[in-house]
């Protein structure tokens, strides 16, 4: 069985050979139909530092989108913060 890498370039391959406008622009929106489905429950960097799509639940979601929110109205402790708290409780 071919690994998901060999399988790829195969595709690759066969798409550069492709001489018809509209078969390329059919394999685009399919693509970009797959993408839009797959991008609701997948959390991705734009920087390309995760080789993996990870899924999260729709409650998962709602909890990553209230954390984003505390984060930007300024409602977070930094890591020095935390230390000095965790000190305070070891007591």
């Amino acid at each position: 069985m071919e690994n998901m890498n060999e399988q790829k370039l195969k595709l690759i391959q066969k798409i550069v050979r492709i001489d018809d406008i509209q078969v390329l622009l059919k394999i685009e929106d399919y693509i970009s139909e797959f993408e839009k489905k797959d991008i609701k429950n997948i959390v991705s960097d734009d920087t390309a530092i995760y080789q993996s799509k990870i899924h999260f639940t729709n409650e998962q979601l709602k909890m990553i989108k209230e954390a984003e929110q505390d984060i930007e109205n300024g409602d977070f402790y930094t890591n020095e913060e935390v230390r000095k708290m965790t000190k305070e409780w070891l007591k």
